[in-house]
């Protein structure tokens, strides 16, 4: 009788622990994922625009720009459109001849976070980060100022290679 009742005290203390880390996922004053709104917040606090909405599969996005280049901030680990772990800052070009696996690499290979990758001759950067347990405003600002600054560079990185190619 007392293991019954051992199992069942677990038990309602493992349900009551998970359920006080959903409702508490985000402490306060922190960025997650987890809330959509607070990512906003975080975007418009570093000086860009941000336009929450949801992507295909019902998942939050935010749209935005920086450098002179559309992007978007879609949310990943979600459950059913909730209690997203993860973000990922994608900017997605148009398909072009020159947009190869080699253009992306050469890319790739001198920059550390923020990754190319080519499908179909249509061309993404992406940069993914976590926020598993929040972040503050001044990592949160970092992070969409590094992006910024990467999408500023990967200008430059165009420019650059459309100069070789002519060559």
């Amino acid at each position: 009788m007392k293991l019954k009742a051992l199992i069942l005290m677990s038990a309602g203390l493992l349900s009551f622990s998970g359920s006080a880390r959903a409702q508490d996922d985000c402490p306060a004053g922190l960025i997650c994922a987890s809330k959509p709104e607070t990512i906003v917040s975080g975007i418009q606090d570093a000086g860009f625009r941000a336009k929450l909405d949801k992507d295909k599969t019902g998942d939050p996005m935010i749209s935005s720009e920086a450098s002179g280049y559309k992007f978007e901030i879609y949310f990943y680990g979600c459950d059913e459109g909730k209690n997203c772990s993860s973000l990922q800052f994608a900017a997605n070009f148009d398909a072009e001849d020159d947009n190869t696996p080699e253009y992306a690499n050469a890319w790739n290979t001198k920059k550390r976070f923020i990754q190319a990758s080519v499908e179909d001759k249509k061309l993404q950067l992406a940069y993914d980060i976590t926020t598993t347990g929040g972040l503050n405003k001044e990592n949160f600002t970092d992070v969409a100022e590094w992006w910024s600054t990467m999408l500023g560079e990967f200008a430059v990185f165009v420019k650059e290679q459309k100069a070789l190619s002519a060559k």
